[in-house]
């Protein structure tokens, strides 16, 4: 039942007062909401009952020209007043509200408010400074306060609309740049906001100014702090971002599961719905089906060209054994290769320097609660190194420490994997990492107790400030140079290319180049470091082209075997005591199956922090041969390969990898003849990648078209979070109309117009 707002004003001054005030309040996504919308965007203000009382003091924020008795501070005071007697007040424009209680009413009902409001100052002296009164009333630091806005010349409803924002933002935990911020041009592929972050256990603060410099020179302050509670997470798909599985045990059931959405779509006028069904359907129903069909699309005009398009080439897909995919998503497999009879995913963790500026600046709005987590659980600022990774100038991250990339590097990795496994409930059979994306993997798959003690560690630590990498101490050493600073004559100019040749050339030339190291051998490709002239001679004398990667790092050259020792040091870790047993950790120091940790992962019980520290140091000294570490895992039963972390460059090469492979079949059955009798993908080995990020791309995007490869493979997920965002998402599409029918009404009876918002509630 819709309400009348009982508008309420007040004529008096505020006072100033010495106590913080206590006051809670959760933003409203619309001035009513039924029942329905409150369960699913409000669960704990359903919940509590509150919001069908009848006892909530409705007041309306108009505006009144040069009326300052009704102006937005008198109201608020008003509200403030109302609260100190114990009621609970909407604060409301024609299409936003706000609801304010007691703080402690709020804990009484388990309330997780958006935010507090800690501070209110107001004058019309203009020598007073109103911000340092609020900011004494709140009990705060000016250094404690993490965004500080100020306003000219608002009206009413304005001023409303900019509290209204704060909250939102500090609700959602999301930071909002402007276009030009300290003299740094916000770039066209740059990020238009982010997750805010903040440092470790400490709480977000915002503050906010109203100044009338017009007729009176009067000025308000406010200080608002973070709450425990998050505005609604966005949903991942909506009628942006439309999704639909499709399943059946054969072609015929495929076709009739075609022509069955084509009629929906054809017919459809709430896509949200039938999203929300299929999803249901496919949860309840579709697992148990042995092919899956995933089609992803922008429209429902173009989600009927994806089914067309399918239906078409289903019939040689399923002939060829062979998959399909679109720009937009779509993808069909007819091999599964995750399913629990293949039992062959496998988490690859990237290495260093895959890291890039803005990375993951959108998942945060769409799982907030994983985000909280992180953030309970350790630093979450220093693990992403925000400071670097979300700088203005995206010059800043290319030009990142090495130590502060691995820390960046696992962080990623480390976030994606908690996504994955807690939020969608998928579990990998297999795990492996690239050089140091084996630290990622023992850190992300909850082997290590502590894993956050790392990221000091890898700041300070010699080993990565000056030994393998900056003054290359280890490399000095090797090569019998002082290690004196004023050494000029012998000063090493270090840098790592990447080439296409063959391993086997390049290490016959070697000997002739005693400063230049085989580092990584990987796929069609392999990476030289060393000595900048000696490696440039190395490619001249090979008659190849090499990239500059202008990285100095000795890791998987001779120089680091000095370090062996320390690296062990460094990386021996207290493990948990409960530890993942369906996992089969494989590293590039294991490709023999005969070490202590082939051994130790098959005895869940003999693995332990030497074993694991040993393994990684193996590999972090020596060359590596992804190639060949590939080739282990898919010996071992690996055949889906899904990259956590930043970007996609091992997707890239296993890709490669695999190519390569199918092109050596190839060749062998055109003059074996018993070659020739196997099929072509048992001769290579059946092998699919599935990257979760992708630089470029959009985070959403990228994870629902991984989502949707594993699907397709028939890897067991859970589809909750797709579900519950577009219950959400057809509630605020509702939510949306009433207030899209309600401002044309109110806007036939007012010349004002309304300040509008970023973001969405």
């Amino acid at each position: 039942m819709k309400r009348t707002p009982n508008t309420v004003t007040y004529t008096e001054e505020p006072q100033q007062s010495v106590m913080p005030l206590r006051i809670a309040l959760l933003v409203l996504p619309s001035t009513d909401l039924d029942a329905c919308e409150v369960s699913q965007l409000l669960p704990e203000l359903n919940r509590s009952g509150l919001f069908r009382s009848e006892q909530i003091v409705k007041i309306a924020i108009d505006d009144f020209g040069d009326d300052l008795n009704k102006s937005f501070e008198k109201q608020l005071n008003t509200t403030i007043q109302a609260i100190d007697e114990g009621k609970i007040v909407q604060l409301s424009t024609a299409t936003i509200s706000l609801l304010m209680m007691p703080a402690l009413k709020a804990a009484q009902l388990r309330i997780h408010p958006h935010a507090h409001l800690a501070a209110m100052q107001h004058s019309d002296d203009a020598a007073v400074d109103t911000m340092q009164l609020a900011l004494a009333q709140a009990k705060r630091e000016l250094a404690t306060v993490s965004k500080i806005e100020s306003h000219d010349n608002l009206d009413s409803q304005q001023q409303f609309a900019a509290v209204y924002q704060l909250i939102t933002e500090l609700a959602s935990r999301t930071t909002h740049r402007d276009e030009i911020t300290d003299g740094a041009t916000l770039g066209p592929k740059q990020a238009k906001s982010h997750y805010w972050f903040t440092d470790f256990h400490q709480a977000r603060v915002g503050a906010i100014n109203f100044r009338n410099i017009s007729n009176v020179q009067s000025q308000t302050s406010f200080i608002l702090a973070q709450g425990t509670g998050f505005i609604a997470p966005k949903s991942l798909v909506n009628t942006q971002r439309l999704q639909f599985i499709l399943t059946g045990n054969s072609g015929t059931e495929l076709n009739s599961a075609i022509d069955k959405l084509n009629e929906q779509l054809t017919s459809a006028h709430d896509l949200l719905s039938l999203m929300k069904a299929n999803l249901i359907d496919y949860a309840s129903h579709g697992n148990t089906s042995s092919f899956a069909a995933v089609l992803q699309a922008s429209s429902a005009g173009a989600m009927q060209i994806e089914v067309n398009a399918l239906k078409l080439a289903l019939p040689q897909v399923l002939a060829d054994k062979g998959q399909y995919k679109t720009p937009s998503g779509t993808y069909f497999t007819a091999t599964p290769l995750g399913n629990a009879k293949e039992a062959g995913l496998a988490f690859v963790y990237p290495g260093v320097g895959t890291v890039y500026a803005d990375m993951l600046s959108e998942l945060h709005q769409y799982f907030p609660s994983l985000y909280a987590r992180l953030e309970r659980e350790g630093d979450l600022k220093s693990m992403l190194q925000a400071d670097s990774i979300y700088n203005l100038d995206a010059k800043v991250t290319p030009a990142m420490a090495l130590g502060d990339l691995a820390i960046a590097g696992v962080g990623s990795s480390y976030l994606l994997t908690q996504l994955l496994v807690k939020e969608f409930s998928i579990t990998p059979n297999f795990a492996l990492g690239y050089s140091m994306g084996e630290a990622s993997m023992w850190a992300s798959l909850g082997v290590w107790e502590n894993p956050h003690v790392l990221i000091n560690k890898t700041q300070t630590d010699p080993l990565f400030t000056s030994v393998i990498s900056g003054k290359l101490t280890a490399v000095r050493e090797a090569w019998q140079l002082s290690q004196q600073d004023s050494d000029l004559d012998e000063k090493i100019v270090w840098n790592s290319f990447v080439v296409r040749s063959p391993s086997a050339s390049i290490e016959a030339l070697l000997g002739e180049f005693p400063r230049a190291y085989l580092a990584i051998i990987q796929g069609d490709t392999c990476v030289i470091a060393g000595c900048e002239a000696q490696c440039k001679a190395l490619l001249a004398k090979l008659g190849k082209r090499g990239i500059a990667a202008n990285r100095v790092t000795a890791m998987h050259t001779a120089p680091a075997m000095l370090e062996h020792g320390n690296v062990i040091d460094f990386y021996h870790q207290p493990l948990r005591d409960e530890r993942p047993t369906d996992i089969k950790f494989i590293s590039a120091a294991d490709l023999s199956h005969e070490t202590p940790l082939h051994r130790a992962v098959n005895e869940t019980d003999a693995l332990s922090s030497h074993i694991i520290a040993k393994s990684i140091a193996d590999t972090f000294c020596h060359t590596l041969d992804f190639t060949a570490l590939i080739h282990s895992a898919q010996a071992q039963g690996a055949k889906l390969f899904i990259e956590l972390g930043a970007d996609r460059q091992n997707c890239t090469l296993i890709d490669k990898i695999a190519k390569m492979d199918r092109t050596h079949i190839v060749a062998s059955q055109s003059t074996n003849a018993s070659a020739a009798s196997l099929p072509l993908k048992d001769a290579a080995g059946a092998c699919c990648t599935v990257p979760v990020n992708a630089k470029g791309g959009s985070d959403v995007t990228s994870l629902l078209k991984a989502l949707g490869q594993l699907i397709s493979h028939r890897v067991p997920l859970s589809l909750q979070p797709l579900i519950d965002g577009l219950s959400r998402e057809i509630s605020i599409s509702q939510l949306h109309s009433a207030n899209v029918t309600s401002a044309a009404v109110i806007s036939n009876t007012q010349s004002n117009e309304n300040t509008l918002l970023k973001g969405e509630v």
